[in-house]
């Protein structure tokens, strides 16, 4: 049995293997691809055909949720926003601040996105705003991943349900975490900034939703803000559950939480999203609606990603029922390495289990259980300590992101790139930014430990 986790590491690494040869050499369907490899992977493992069928399902739903139904939204928004001018008049805004850049503002809003509840949906609230703020179709590549990675980075260090489970289960203090968290955070969108302009990505063009002419320019600027507002309140509620998910309860407790944490779910988020262009838009909004050809080219626009999220989730269930992630993230403890090198352990148990599982959440939890009982031998058992601590393990636990996690295939859609192009700009880039991390929280404990 103590080979068992490394056969499954092998199996994962061979269905990778094989869903990018699939896809990119014969050209079939990510979700048909990934649907029959998920199946061939838990079986291979061991796993039985009731539970291979149960887990892949309960995998499948949950991601068609979320971010599934976000994703949905998103199309709609996008889709009613067409033809209005509000593309074209906040690239015009956009194309003013040309010394910033449009990778630096699409980095700068990721950042501020990464606090929201689910990566994926922070990115999938955002798909609309990609094309104005790339101003061309040519940019949307760098712009996608520039802002896919400032997202990953702001998850992993700031207010997010990963660090604020590390930091309760760690018994972390928060000032001391955001202290710490929020220049390292900088510093990796800076990097994924980096990464995004120096890798050389092009992205096919998008396909128009929609053959209505555009109304006259004069209501252009009102579409235009009523396209910013469909977008950023749906953030706002989202960033709005992740902080009210703190033990401390800042927002409140009680009937309060429960209010809270429900104006991030999916569907709320979807009501308002949909809502506000349809109020802010509402003639032309209508008439879409309920036009059958505009709703069946919408809805099946965003029908391939979808499905591909859904056998995406499935996957990672399964990657998860084989207990492989934890077990060799429990090898690792033996690495009693200390003192300025003991943010290595804690991060790289959460890395593996983000590698090899899927989730960044389910991560972060597994390796600060793991890691608790140690902090004392780690030399992290002091204030600075667990807040370096909580730091390494929210970083490890958005390293990397590939074929199992839903993050992946939706900045790879939107980005226009086929999964291994992908995997050298989504995968690589959360890799290098890991690391990046590493290297500024070993700096910091230099700095801030006895």
């Amino acid at each position: 049995m103590s080979g068992m986790p490394f056969l499954h590491c092998f199996l994962l690494l061979a269905s990778v293997v094989v869903i990018i040869a699939a896809t990119q050499l014969r050209y079939f369907h990510r979700f048909l691809v990934i649907v029959l490899v998920a199946s061939a992977f838990g079986l291979m493992a061991g796993l039985s055909v009731s539970l291979v069928g149960r887990a892949f399902g309960t995998g499948f739903s949950q991601a068609l949720y979320s971010p599934g139904l976000v994703v949905v939204a998103a199309g709609l928004v996008s889709g009613l926003a067409e033809g209005t001018g509000a593309a074209d008049r906040i690239g015009m805004m956009i194309g003013r601040w040309r010394w910033f850049g449009r990778t630096r503002i699409a980095a700068l809003l990721g950042l501020i996105a990464g606090i929201g509840a689910s990566p994926a949906t922070a990115f999938a609230l955002l798909t609309p705003l990609i094309r104005p703020i790339s101003g061309a179709d040519a940019r949307r590549g760098p712009v996608a991943i520039a802002l896919a990675l400032a997202i990953s980075a702001g998850h992993g260090l700031l207010f997010s349900p990963v660090s604020i489970a590390a930091a309760s289960i760690l018994d972390a203090a928060w000032g001391r975490v955001a202290l710490f968290g929020l220049p390292v955070a900088i510093l990796l969108a800076v990097i994924g900034t980096g990464w995004a302009c120096w890798h050389p990505v092009t992205a096919a063009a998008l396909p128009s939703s929609t053959q209505n002419p555009p109304p006259p320019q004069k209501y252009a600027a009102w579409a235009a803000i009523v396209l910013i507002l469909a977008t950023a309140i749906p953030l706002l509620m989202l960033m709005e559950q992740s902080i009210g998910t703190m033990p401390s309860e800042p927002l409140g407790g009680g009937t309060a939480r429960e209010l809270v944490l429900g104006v991030g779910r999916p569907l709320i988020l979807f009501v308002a999203g949909v809502g506000i262009m349809v109020v802010g838009l509402w003639r032309p909004s209508l008439q879409r609606l309920a036009e059958p050809d505009w709703t069946s080219r919408t809805l099946g626009s965003v029908a391939g990603v979808l499905l591909t999220v859904g056998a995406a989730g499935g996957l990672q269930r399964l990657c998860q029922e084989t207990g492989m992630a934890e077990l060799l993230g429990e090898r690792l403890l033996d690495w009693r390495m200390s003192g300025v090198l003991g943010v290595l352990v804690p991060f790289l148990i959460a890395a593996v289990i983000k590698t090899l599982q899927g989730s960044s959440l389910v991560a972060a939890i597994a390796a600060a259980g793991m890691v608790q009982p140690i902090l004392m031998p780690l030399g992290l058992g002091g204030e600075n300590g667990k807040a370096l601590a909580t730091l390494a393990i929210g970083a490890g636990a958005m390293t990397v992101a590939h074929i199992n996690d839903e993050f992946f295939w939706l900045v790879s859609d939107s980005a226009g790139l086929r999964p291994l192009r992908a995997l050298t700009a989504v995968t690589a880039g959360t890799l290098v930014q890991g690391f990046g991390a590493l290297a500024a929280l070993i700096v910091l404990s230099m700095l801030v430990l006895n």
